[in-house]
């Protein structure tokens, strides 16, 4: 089956694995999320790899960027 990719592709299938990993532990090691939304997050990030993954991420930071805001008034 994967007998004829070559080292690029696996090399971004590598990169994407590690993309959709990483996202999935930083969101289940948010203290901030509801069990909800982490199964809700959960099923975007493996539903839509690449933009579920990106979609959390840029959430992730934005919520991050709101609560320093936050604090610092």
């Amino acid at each position: 089956m994967f007998g004829n990719l070559a080292g690029e592709h696996m090399a971004v299938l590598l990169v994407l694995v590690l993309l959709e990993v990483g996202t999935l532990v930083l969101l289940w090691r948010d203290r901030t999320r509801s069990q909800l939304t982490k199964v809700v997050w959960t099923v975007v990030v493996i539903a839509l790899p690449v933009v579920g993954a990106l979609g959390f991420l840029v959430n992730w930071a934005l919520g991050r960027l709101a609560d320093r805001l936050n604090r610092a008034h």
